[in-house]
Order: structure tokens, then C-alpha cells, then sequence
């Protein structure tokens, strides 16, 4: 369990300060009459932190920082993240287009993603090098695709095969991508088969490899395994096509604490991949969730609560289309009362209002709430994977997003409203 702080530390930015449930010392209670309820608040000196403290772990190595935009994709977020140097991890065209509107510089870019089109593809070949440093491809006909359509257009274009080398990251079977019953990349054969036919391709540069292979891993051997079989792969690579490879990309997936795990330490973790890249020219790492989970919270306003004989019910005006991954994953997220006034605490179901059984935030926690209409909570590191998978259902608008940064609140989303929710419907 993660105990929330009474003063402001290092590792948090959400802590009590006199009662009140805070973010870089602003009150959140403050923010929830300013902009309403249910509320996504992320604090700019978390994400800052959580930044310094991986490019500083891998000081010395000529690392990029590629930041997953699909773990929290609000432009203010990305413009943040690349005034501290940081690029992108794109897996669609539509986070392309979000990179450049926040103007993240097109080196700094890489392309991911398991379904690029055709249509995609052609818009992306309009500009140099198609908008992005590298395109990752993620199987044999993409690959042949963008031969084609390349050498059609006579653009220049750089890649990287993502290799799937049939690692178990010992993560939740719904977020493990690095095994062979995976949808994600290449095999080994794969790759060298596609070197040895289009290796010397006139537009078409091979310029790297990648892997992920699972979010949330909080042990290091997997991290160990994976990079130990990207080493022997970009040997047997280069070999065939007889030149240097000029980087890798290790992939993201670093785990953080939402309850009792231990997440890896970043040190040792540098330590790896010195062992097995200190020789490369470059090094990409993708991270998501290191950097924005512990940087955010969803604060919510109990509407109504159930008692029945021993069970308790509060029912929130959030729900699952907020934040689904209680609901998805059985995921644990902290929640804390916004304030504090002594009460002692009781066992509660946390619920939404969505018309779905699966639809809770908590089972059977222990809160301080009387469960009285207008108390507030907060739903902790919900900064990443929180408002990017949120969804309209139960046509329900989706809620407003607010950074507070070096002493400034500033509203970066608008809430939605019910005229958004029907506005491409033909009526």
C-alpha cells in the first residue's frame, strides 16, 4: 500500500498539508470547484522527477528517450516532455499528428505500431524521411509494403525491425508482448530473411533493431534475457548486411508501485544495458508509465452509497469509462479521501454509475468515508493509461485534464460535453 504523505517528498507530489489532500501544494478540493468533478490532475514536477532520475541512471550512454505517447497522450504532457529533451514512441498516425502539434522534433520520433496502412503510409512519405526518425515494422508484409511504396515514391526512409524474441516479461498476461504467441514483431529468422532479400534496398535503410516486451515488469531477468538475444541478433544482422547497425530501441515497460510491488532499480537496470549495448551509437528506450503513472490522479465526488447488513457500496460519479483499468486488468489504484478530519476508516466498495457490473475502482477497502453525497476522493497513479483509454460509453462526456507545473494550474483539456458526444452523427 502506498502510505500518502503529510509533507511533500521527492518520490510524490501528492501529500496532506493541514487535512487537505494536496498536488504540488495546491489543493485538489480547490481544483474540483474550479473545474469540475470527475477531475484528471497531474503534477509537472513528477513527471520532471521521474524523467531526471532515468536519463541520470543511463548517464554516459548516448541514450534517447522516446516517451510512449499512448500512456498519456494530452499535448501539454508531450510539450513537456520534449522541453526536457525527450521524443516519441508512436503507434498510430493520429500520435503522429500529435507530435506535430506539440512540435517534437522529428529525430527525436519513432514509429511503431502492428497495423499501418497503406493510406497512413502514403501521408507519412510526404515528408522527409516520413516525418520520424525511424519506422519500426512489425511484420514481413508491412516491411514489403513500405519497399513498395518507397521505391513508387522514391522517398528515403530509415527502419527498424522489431524483433519478438520469445521472452516472458512475468508481467499481467494482458500487457506481455515480447513472447512468440504474441501479435508484436519478427522472429529471428524473419528479420534475417527480409536483410537478406531487401538489405540493399536503394530507399530503404536498415538502420536498427527494437524490442518491448511487456509493461509493468518489476523483475530484471526478463530485461536481462531479451537484451542478451537483441545482442546476438543485431550481430548476426550486421553481418549480413556487412555494416554497423546505427542504434537499438530497448523498449519501455519499467514498473512503478501501485500497491506493494517492488519496481526494479534503475541503476541496475543501467548496469544491463551497459553490459549489452555500452558499444552501440545509439540507444532508444520507451518509456510510458515510469513517467506518468505516479503523476496523476483522477479526483471523483461520491454521488450516492448502499449499506446492506455488512457490505458497504459508495458510488462515484466516475466510472469505468474514466478509468478502466480496475475494471480491465484488476488493477489496484490508491484511494484517498481529500481530507482528512479524523474519521476511522471502513470497509467499501468503490463503484462508478456505468451500467456494467465489472464497473469498481476498489473491492472491500478500508477508507475514511461516511459516504455522503459531495465527499471527494482521489484515484492515485492514474496519470498513465487513465485518460488515454477513457471512452465515452454510457454516452457519458469524457472529464476535463489539469497540470500543475512550477507553481501554475493550467487547464489542458476542456471537459466534454454532451454536444461533443453527437456532434459526427448524422441528424
Amino acid at each position: 500500500m502506498i502510505r500518502i504523505p503529510t509533507l511533500p517528498s521527492a518520490e510524490q507530489s501528492f501529500f496532506y498539508r493541514n487535512g487537505r489532500l494536496t498536488v504540488d501544494g495546491v489543493a485538489l478540493d480547490d481544483l474540483v470547484e474550479r473545474f469540475g468533478s470527475p477531475l484528471y490532475v497531474y503534477s509537472g514536477a513528477s513527471i520532471r522527477t521521474a524523467y531526471a532520475a532515468i536519463t541520470q541512471s543511463l548517464r554516459g550512454l548516448p541514450l534517447q528517450v522516446c516517451y510512449a505517447v499512448k500512456a498519456n497522450s494530452n499535448l501539454h504532457i508531450l510539450k513537456l516532455l520534449s522541453s526536457l529533451g525527450a521524443g516519441c514512441d508512436l503507434v498510430s498516425y493520429g500520435e503522429w499528428r500529435r507530435a506535430e502539434l506539440a512540435k517534437v522534433p522529428q529525430g527525436r520520433r519513432v514509429l511503431s505500431g502492428v497495423a499501418k496502412t497503406a493510406k497512413e503510409l502514403e501521408a507519412l512519405f510526404k515528408h522527409k524521411f516520413a516525418g520520424v526518425y525511424s519506422i519500426h515494422v512489425e511484420s514481413a508484409m508491412e516491411f514489403e509494403l513500405i519497399i513498395l511504396m518507397a521505391n513508387a515514391l522514391k522517398r528515403e526512409v530509415r527502419v527498424a525491425f522489431r524483433y519478438n524474441p520469445d521472452v516472458d516479461a512475468r508481467t499481467l498476461d494482458k500487457i506481455s508482448t515480447g513472447r512468440k504467441k504474441d501479435k508484436f514483431g519478427l522472429t529471428r529468422e524473419e528479420i534475417l530473411d527480409l536483410a537478406i532479400t531487401y538489405g540493399d534496398d536503394d530507399f530503404v535503410r536498415i538502420e536498427g533493431l527494437s524490442i518491448h516486451i511487456g509493461s509493468q515488469i518489476t523483475n530484471l531477468k526478463p530485461y536481462d534475457h531479451a537484451f542478451e538475444r537483441l545482442a546476438d541478433l543485431k550481430t548476426e544482422l550486421e553481418s549480413h548486411l556487412g555494416r554497423a547497425l546505427s542504434y537499438v530501441d530497448l523498449g519501455g515497460g519499467i514498473g512503478v508501485r501501485y500497491r506493494d510491488e517492488h519496481p526494479i532499480s534503475l541503476a541496475r537496470y543501467a548496469s544491463l544495458v551497459k553490459k549489452h549495448f555500452r558499444k552501440v551509437p545509439r540507444i532508444l528506450i520507451e518509456p510510458g508509465r515510469s513517467l506518468l503513472a505516479s503523476a496523476g490522479a483522477l479526483v471523483s465526488e461520491v454521488v450516492y452509497s448502499k449499506e446492506r447488513g455488512a457490505n458497504r457500496t459508495v458510488i462515484l460519479d466516475a466510472g469505468m469509462n474514466d478509468l478502466v483499468r480496475p475494471a480491465l486488468y484488476d488493477a489496484y489504484h490508491e484511494i484517498a479521501p481529500l481530507k482528512q478530519d479524523g474519521s476511522k476508516p471502513v470497509k467499501w466498495d468503490v463503484v462508478g454509475g456505468i451500467c456494467e457490473s465489472t464497473d469498481y475502482f476498489a473491492k472491500s477497502r478500508m477508507l475514511a468515508l461516511e459516504g455522503l453525497p459531495g465527499e471527494r476522493v482521489a484515484i492515485l497513479s492514474s496519470g498513465a493509461y487513465g485518460f488515454s483509454m477513457s471512452s465515452t460509453y454510457n454516452s457519458r462526456p469524457r472529464v476535463a485534464e489539469v497540470l500543475v507545473d512550477r507553481g501554475k494550474v493550467k487547464l489542458i483539456r476542456k471537459r466534454e460535453t454532451f454536444q461533443d458526444l453527437v456532434k459526427h452523427e448524422n441528424f
